[in-house]
């Protein structure tokens, strides 16, 4: 039984521009969310593997708009996000259910660049109402940095109940630009650091906690989105 599908549009290689498109969703959502977490985590751990270390960060930084639910500025990853879906080639990607209950991933693995794919479930995974949005990037973040096999144990990984919506330590409530300057390792003498101050800090920070530059795999998604948090806090 199919439980979550997701339709993507790409453009071909000898394309002369980069497309993606989102085409029907069947997300289970209000409650349903486990579900869209899988599938969407899936695909990027399916093919965000397959990624250069820059579109790594760059997708990395890319969750944290998604996140928001805002519109995202194009392009991104060098492809423009589009409603048109003339020209574009279809993929299929689906979560589904066998009788025993257990779940498996069918991934098309026929169509589309890693970019293209990963960039197709963000895209789906922004589209959804906001908890279940949340849930759907901490899962997006979590596949990430999934190196093993596409199987149960990373599904389960996936579902994992991570704090998605977490800002930072309790302290960070009552003073949020004090705690996410102290996050980033900026300096606080001067008050409020510039914008080119914090995006240096924060692709620094990503550098350093990421599990492709040698930092632990353990809490890595937990690691980013607390930068992520920091950045868009001082960013406003």
């Amino acid at each position: 039984m199919v439980v979550a599908e997701v339709e993507a549009f790409f453009s071909r290689a000898i394309a002369p521009t980069r497309r993606v498109a989102i085409g029907e969703l069947r997300l289970p959502a209000h409650g349903g969310g486990d579900a869209a977490a899988m599938l969407l985590g899936g695909i990027v751990a399916g093919f965000g593997r397959h990624l250069d270390g820059d579109d790594r960060l760059e997708l990395e930084q890319l969750l944290g708009e998604a996140e928001t639910g805002r519109r995202i500025p194009q392009p991104r990853l060098r492809h423009r996000f589009q409603s048109d879906r003339v020209g574009l080639q279809r993929c299929t990607h689906r979560l589904v259910q066998d009788r025993g209950g257990f779940f498996h991933l069918d991934l098309d693995q026929h169509r589309g660049t890693p970019a293209q794919q990963t960039l197709a479930a963000v895209y789906a995974a922004r589209g959804l109402p906001r908890d279940d949005r949340l849930a759907a990037v901490t899962a997006l973040r979590r596949g990430l940095h999934w190196r093993g096999e596409l199987g149960p144990e990373m599904l389960g990984f996936l579902r994992l109940g991570a704090p998605a919506r977490r800002l930072g330590p309790a302290a960070g409530a009552a003073d949020p630009v004090g705690w996410a300057v102290g996050v980033l390792g900026l300096s606080p003498v001067d008050g409020r650091p510039s914008r080119d101050a914090v995006r240096r800090a924060f692709r620094d920070g990503l550098r350093s906690v990421h599990p492709d530059h040698g930092a632990a795999v353990d809490g890595a998604a937990e690691r980013i989105a607390e930068l992520d948090s920091a950045r868009r806090i001082l960013l406003g």
